[in-house]
């Protein structure tokens, strides 16, 4: 009995091994802002090249990685993916008379679907009280906006987490040789880069800034650029190239940023 007792234990870690590489992945993993590197990235249903594809994004988009397994990420789905929810699951909430344009879900665990059926992919799930925002009726199926908790996968070869671009560059500012996008310069007299700490500087509604960089020497400036993209980086070593202005009243120079590059 003792050596077939063995052998099921040794069977049965061999199986784990197979079923759970998710969970190992996931557990020293942090969720990033990582951005497209070419066109036509295509998002995927589950991580591997034959599964549908759901949608497909520019180069230069940005998305919230939630989780890998091997060499896929696992997205947060963008607004440019497809997404169904039954009718008869939630209860419309706006009061447009002929029109349902918001909906609160009124199940649990109620399927999210790349398409007006249940044959379709599940893509997420949501729970009681969700809402959701309606695109279109189609028959028992409402066409809706990407939900938080629904996902997709790219390649992990198609995702830059050490670049992110703050605001929009021109396309005369793509440096191929590099194969990273480089932000446009202005004149050579208004431009900086400059290596720093990044740190929040705190939210309120007027300020122009709402991130510091703080230089090795102890100089400090302030950042400009999109909130979401500065708090992932909150915290880290930068080289920050952008434009410097100087509105009035302001404690420290203002870098208008177009690229941050992550050092560490």
């Amino acid at each position: 009995m003792q050596p077939n007792f063995k052998y099921k234990i040794i069977l049965f870690v061999f199986l784990l091994g197979f079923i759970l590489p998710g969970a190992v992945f996931a557990a020293g993993f942090t969720a990033f802002t990582g951005q497209t590197n070419a066109d036509e990235v295509n998002v995927r249903v589950d991580a591997t090249v034959s599964s549908k594809v759901a949608c497909t994004l520019d180069k230069g988009k940005l998305v919230e990685v939630a989780s890998e397994a091997y060499d896929w990420y696992k997205i947060h789905l963008p607004g440019e993916a497809p997404s169904y929810i039954k009718k008869e699951l939630v209860e419309c909430i706006d009061r447009a008379p002929e029109k349902c344009s918001n909906a609160k879900v009124i199940g649990n665990k109620v399927n999210i679907r790349l398409g007006p059926g249940e044959s379709f992919w599940i893509l997420g799930q949501v729970d009681k009280s969700t809402v959701v925002n309606i695109i279109q009726d189609e028959g028992d199926w409402y066409k809706i906006e990407p939900v938080h908790q629904s996902y997709g996968w790219v390649n992990k070869k198609f995702i830059n987490k050490e670049i992110i671009i703050l605001e929009k560059v021109s396309p005369e500012a793509e440096d191929k040789s590099a194969g990273t996008l480089v932000a446009a310069m202005p004149k050579e007299s208004d431009q900086i880069t400059i290596e720093g700490t990044v740190s929040p500087y705190g939210v309120v509604l007027w300020r122009k800034a709402t991130h510091k960089l703080v230089t090795a020497d102890q100089k400090t400036y302030f950042l400009k650029g999109n909130r979401k993209g500065l708090n992932s980086l909150n915290y880290s070593k930068v080289k920050v190239t952008g434009k410097i202005i100087n509105p009035q009243n302001s404690k420290y120079p203002i870098i208008e940023a177009a690229v941050i590059e992550v050092l560490n």
